[in-house]
């Protein structure tokens, strides 16, 4: 740990990923705001009398991302009311795992330059998976835990390898595919065989481990296999070319950004003076392709889960290589396409988070209002809710959704509102509402 302080302190690139990436979440000063399963995951169930038995077993949050059900009762639960500092940490790993990776490209005899951070860290397609502790929790923190896993595969270490990814590979499926290919090319550039066992027993343990508990749990059906999910095609196509991310988003951003355009402008400024170094690589061109292809693999030979935003987090990282890789075609005015895209990808930045603050403070309304008029033995339904009551970027699968997107994600915030874990499900625009107690949501 000495020797990697000692190379973080050292390395200026560090210094200015970490200043471009606290902008990009430091609009609203590290405040955060919760949406969806935030209420449930970090407001209940750290809380509970017997987490362990009533919540991890019972549930059965153990079928699927094992370690990510443990971390949100015992670690980023106890942080509930104060989610701000979760969100700054888990800010904070996403920075190190660049630099982590641009360190371990290089040791490969590859070469990753200041473009691959900007997109990596700040293309809008990422926020969801950046920004949504729910999501975050698993996907930042588990692919620190992988870049630092190639770290110690550099510095031939075989123990701290297979332990850190062992630990991200419980954290969330794509995680595993991706750690398992990118693994797979680090060990036959440094011609490192000895990592191969541990890396095989790691990828063997998590397929014998959800085809025993795929059908277990509440969580199990999103590991059910099929021979081809066409739907999940048509939702990575739908991220992908979602233009108005980037047009909305940047011209929304521009309306709300205010004074904060100097720290984005001169974040953005300092980030493009970085030194640019490299040439095109065939070979880490071919690589970026393979890691964004592989991490969606889950879905399609998976039922039970659409892709999302924050499901693009990983392929992201595939894209971020490519896109270096072709960055270093550009012969002149790099220093300015760098500038530029960190610019743009902040002010869009500014948009999404405003749209989760405006969805949180729409949420923040509606939860009282609908708890305060609950009647005890009654079925209690809520007419006129929506799926989000707020304007967006791109409304695709649950980006920002609202708690009255559905009858589980308004009970666990009502429940976790009221403290009573006991209050029957609330049905949303159900179709017989004959004999329940009705309430309006038409002002919201």
């Amino acid at each position: 740990m000495n020797t990697i302080f000692k190379e973080a302190v050292s390395d200026k690139r560090l210094h200015v990923i970490f200043a471009i990436t606290l902008v990009k979440m430091g609009f609203f000063g590290f405040r955060y705001y919760p949406l969806l399963d935030d209420y449930i995951q970090y407001g209940i169930y750290p809380f509970v009398q017997s987490p362990m038995k009533d919540i991890y077993l019972r549930i059965g949050l153990y079928s699927a991302r094992p370690l990510a059900g443990l971390a949100d009762i015992y670690i980023w639960g106890r942080f509930w009311g104060q989610m701000g500092v979760v969100f700054f940490v888990i800010t904070a790993l996403h920075a190190f795992s660049a630099w982590f990776f641009i360190k371990v490209f290089e040791k490969a005899n590859f070469s990753l330059g200041p473009f691959f951070a900007c997109v990596y860290l700040l293309c809008p397609v990422g926020f969801e998976g950046s920004y949504w502790i729910s999501a975050s929790s698993r996907i930042i923190t588990g692919l620190f835990l992988v870049s630092l896993s190639f770290y110690y595969l550099t510095q031939k270490k075989p123990l701290h390898f297979f332990l850190l990814q062992f630990a991200a590979m419980l954290l969330y499926e794509q995680i595993a595919v991706f750690a398992f290919v990118l693994s797979f090319v680090f060990i036959l550039r440094l011609k490192a065989r000895r990592f191969l066992a541990p890396l095989i027993f790691n990828i063997s343990f998590l397929f014998v481990y959800y085809l025993i508990f795929s059908r277990s749990g509440s969580y199990g059906f999103r590991v059910l296999l099929v021979p081809f999910n066409p739907a999940a095609a048509a939702q990575v196509l739908s991220i992908w070319t979602a233009w108005s991310l980037y047009s909305k988003g940047f011209l929304r951003g521009a309306m709300i950004i205010g004074l904060y355009l100097i720290p984005v402008f001169l974040a953005s400024l300092l980030y493009s003076l970085q030194k640019q170094s490299g040439s095109f690589c065939p070979k880490q061109l071919f690589v970026g392709i393979i890691l964004f292809i592989a991490p969606y693999v889950p879905f399609f030979i998976l039922t039970g889960t659409g892709v999302s935003f924050r499901a693009s987090l990983i392929p992201l990282v595939g894209v971020a290589i490519a896109a270096d890789t072709l960055f270093k075609l550009i012969r002149r005015g790099r220093k300015t396409v760098l500038f530029a895209f960190c610019l743009v990808f902040l002010i869009i930045g500014v948009s999404e988070l405003n749209d989760y603050r405006e969805n949180y403070l729409t949420d923040s309304k509606i939860i009282p209002y609908v708890a305060h008029r609950l009647v005890p033995d009654k079925t209690n339904a809520v007419l006129g809710a929506k799926k989000t009551h707020i304007d967006q970027n791109a409304p695709i699968e649950e980006h920002i959704l609202s708690v009255t997107s559905s009858d589980w994600a308004l009970t666990g915030a009502v429940r976790e509102y009221l403290d009573d874990k006991a209050i029957p499900m609330i049905l949303i625009n159900p179709e017989n509402p004959q004999n329940m107690n009705l309430i309006f949501l038409n002002d919201f």
